[in-house]
């Protein structure tokens, strides 16, 4: 049913999302979707975490921050005083269409609690009964083509492809000044690597990143690693492990400086994670290390980008052991994730120089 745009004024958009990843393969959509509904007032549904990733496009001004990360810590009587609150907004946003992308329980509950009359989401979500226009899907394809074809189901003509994104001139400020406190030169090239990942399945071990780190040095990088407060650990376990210095910069960068880190450095290592999809976004060279997660669906959408994988998928992954040890991805041989690098960064002669 093609909708009638003289009859829009309000339109919400949601993707509260709490994981990077997603929202960041979501932004495509999200700007494809500002322009077709030029002219109305568009609202953006979004994790309070990720304002900096949203500012990075153009034109998304109306923001619905979603407080998950207080409504976490806070106690019974507080949060739900939060999450009135957080209603109230939706609510005064009076959308004469709501459109979901990220179409899980609490994102399609929004959906219908936004009152509006046109509820718009995905047939496969958790709660499909909540929208009264459902997109099928096309099962199979990478995560991307979820949010583009809701698009397309709402009237959006034009192409949507991969975008590129760009830190703010704040950001990159504060980063300069960061980065010069610990040490590190403005005349040497960064490799930045972040070893963590939100599951264990996913991450390869801090023997190879060691290893790597230890090379990419001895090359004339400098290593930079990043992570949550919580993965400062496993860093120190990584270099504990390396006879040549690094920088852990763990739990140290806003999301937006860690756009800033990813957008200046010559080459990104890492796990399947968020920051693995937001440094692709950023345009910087991605070397992406994949357990028993199919690459098919999840792989980082950049021309300058390797896939790595150990030994091939078992199939019976849960994610709390395994009889192989994770093979798929603790098996990959640190003289890949090398020659990887060369394939991306010409070494030679003490200049490297981005491939084109």
């Amino acid at each position: 049913m093609p909708l009638n745009l003289n009859k829009i004024k309000n339109v919400l958009v949601l993707t509260p999302d709490k994981h990077m990843g997603d929202l960041v393969l979501s932004l495509p959509t999200i700007g494809a979707l500002k322009d077709f509904f030029k002219g109305k007032n568009l609202y953006l549904v979004v994790d309070s975490a990720y304002t900096e990733i949203i500012a990075a496009i153009d034109g998304i001004e109306n923001l619905v921050l979603y407080p998950r990360r207080l409504l976490k810590r806070s106690r019974f009587m507080k949060r739900q005083a939060i999450l009135i609150d957080f209603l109230r907004q939706l609510r005064n946003t009076r959308p004469d269409i709501a459109i979901d992308l990220q179409g899980v329980v609490a994102s399609s509950t929004m959906t219908l609690l936004s009152g509006a009359p046109v509820r718009m989401g995905r047939a496969t979500s958790k709660r499909p009964y909540f929208y009264n226009l459902k997109t099928n899907v096309t099962p199979n394809k990478h995560k991307f083509y979820s949010y583009t074809e809701i698009a397309y189901a709402a009237g959006v003509k034009n192409e949507i492809g991969p975008c590129f994104i760009n830190a703010s001139a704040g950001n990159r400020k504060a980063l300069k000044k960061i980065l010069l406190g610990v040490g590190l030169s403005a005349e040497k090239p960064i490799v930045c690597i972040h070893p963590g990942a939100g599951v264990l399945y996913k991450q390869w071990t801090e023997e190879g990143f060691a290893d790597v780190s230890d090379w990419l040095v001895s090359e004339g990088f400098q290593v930079v690693f990043t992570g949550s407060g919580g993965e400062a650990r496993k860093v120190g376990e990584i270099t504990s492990f390396m006879k040549k210095r690094a920088f852990n910069l763990a739990g140290k960068l806003s999301v937006g400086e860690l756009m800033a880190l990813f957008e200046s450095s010559s080459l990104y290592i890492g796990n399947d994670s968020g920051p693995m999809h937001l440094a692709a976004a950023l345009d910087t060279p991605v070397i992406a290390l994949f357990g028993p997660a199919g690459e098919i669906r999840w792989r980082p959408l950049s021309r300058r980008a390797v896939v790595l994988r150990g030994e091939e998928r078992c199939g019976k992954c849960t994610g709390n052991a395994c009889e192989y040890n994770f093979k798929c991805i603790r098996a990959i041989p640190p003289d890949d994730v090398k020659a990887a690098v060369e394939r991306l960064i010409y070494i030679k002669e003490g200049i490297h120089e981005q491939e084109a």
